[in-house]
């Protein structure tokens, strides 16, 4: 499919995506290539050496050991904008990425997704498999492996869902998801139907005014949700500044920073773009070219864990 024609289909799906109206993505004659996101070419962060208690001999007969703590040398959360727009996997990351290979009650080839009409398949990686979209080289392999879950949509990525409504069990059963417990939330329902190994998390469009604090307290529960599960959560940040002070990435990068998980930069991938890739006037949606960088930056991302997976 001709680039225009990518573009063109965004902009009409995202037409019907939440209560903002969408303005038609501009630049549709822009090529959208691989090589267009030279920017995502993975980053070297310092690596991550989590602190080490002191140790203390209680036998007076041997030598009294002692040592300092190793010091975190990961960038705070303060500096979310200077984060890797492609994530390097921190040890936590691979050790629990090793435990969900060990754990017949995950499927490897399986992501769930929690986010609102963004992160459904429509404009969301599905379009790798169906043609729509073209796949860098040397990513054919990552396609094929979750090409199930890039294809299919999720109980807890719909239009209008918020942080809080996954956690809600009025957005499961109630809402035609006969799949679900009476009472079960639709996150619970989404982990224990799919069973998935990794779960992507994209949340904050539908944020509503002063609810940074809730927002950062539910995600938090939604992250801890995720490990009590075995699987790796894997966190983002969002292009849009709805809030107007950034204070939903920041509390979205302290999540990330706090339990050591992977963040998709995507506000990083699109700052090269024209009104750094969204759409005016609301500049809350992505452009065409700022989809593609989106959906770019997440291929990659899953690429790292596929390797991880099948080595």
């Amino acid at each position: 499919m001709k680039p225009a024609a990518i573009f063109l289909f965004v902009s009409i799906f995202l037409a019907s995506c939440g209560s903002q109206s969408v303005v038609e993505a501009q630049s549709t004659e822009a090529q959208v290539t691989p090589g267009g996101v030279a920017e995502l070419k993975p980053e070297t962060l310092t690596a991550i050496i989590m602190p080490t208690l002191p140790l203390t001999s209680t036998v007076t007969l041997t030598p009294k050991l002692s040592g300092t703590p190793t010091p975190d040398t990961r960038l705070t959360a303060h500096y979310w904008r200077e984060w890797a727009t492609v994530p390097e996997l921190s040890e936590r990351a691979r050790t629990i990425i090793e435990s969900a290979m060990k754990n017949s009650e995950l499927d490897l080839h399986i992501f769930s997704k929690v986010g609102d009409c963004q992160m459904t398949s429509g404009t969301f990686l599905g379009g790798f498999v169906n043609g729509k979209y073209p796949i860098p080289e040397g990513y054919e392999a990552t396609v094929k492996w979750f090409s199930v879950s890039m294809e299919s949509e999720s109980i807890t990525a719909a239009n209008g869902l918020g942080i809080n409504s996954v956690l809600n069990p009025i957005f499961g059963r109630a809402a035609g998801y006969t799949q679900c417990g009476r009472n079960e939330t639709p996150l619970d329902c989404e982990l224990r139907t799919q069973r998935p190994a990794i779960v992507l998390v994209a949340m904050g469009t539908n944020w509503k005014p002063n609810g940074e604090i809730s927002f950062e307290k539910h995600l938090r529960i939604v992250v801890e949700s995720i490990l009590d599960t075995g699987a790796l959560p894997i966190l983002s940040t969002k292009a849009d500044n709805i809030e107007g002070d950034w204070k939903l990435n920041q509390a979205i990068a302290q999540v990330a920073y706090d339990y050591d998980l992977p963040l998709v930069n995507v506000w990083r991938s699109v700052q090269d773009l024209p009104n750094h890739g969204l759409q005016s006037p609301k500049n809350i949606y992505l452009i065409g070219d700022g989809w593609m960088r989106r959906n770019y930056a997440w291929l990659k991302t899953l690429d790292r864990i596929r390797n991880l997976f099948e080595n």
